[in-house]
């Protein structure tokens, strides 16, 4: 099965010594400028995995002993709330501030 994403078209400006990197580096490959900055994009985004985040790490190290109703989305097998404030970290941190 095949995913087919939507294409969308981004201008940057860059400066002349990146421009002349990147129009040296498509030279190379064979490639257009535009194949060459989304292959990079595309490789620098796959580094990054959302739940080995520190915030994400430290949503998952904590217990709520009295959670807010608002942020219980079921329970687990011990019939313990379990809660979505890993989506709402924000809020929950800076309620009130």
């Amino acid at each position: 099965m095949s995913t087919q994403y939507a294409s969308r078209q981004l201008e940057i400006t860059l400066p002349n010594p990146l421009y002349q990197w990147l129009f040296r580096e498509a030279h190379r490959r064979a490639q257009d400028i535009s194949a060459v900055v989304r292959t990079a994009l595309e490789q620098h985004a796959q580094r990054f995995d959302l739940t080995q985040t520190r915030t994400w790490q430290l949503c998952g190290a904590f217990t709520v002993a009295e959670p807010e109703p608002v942020y219980i989305v079921g329970s687990d097998e011990t019939g313990a709330p379990t809660t979505n404030y890993a989506e709402h970290v924000d809020d929950v941190l800076y309620k009130g501030v």
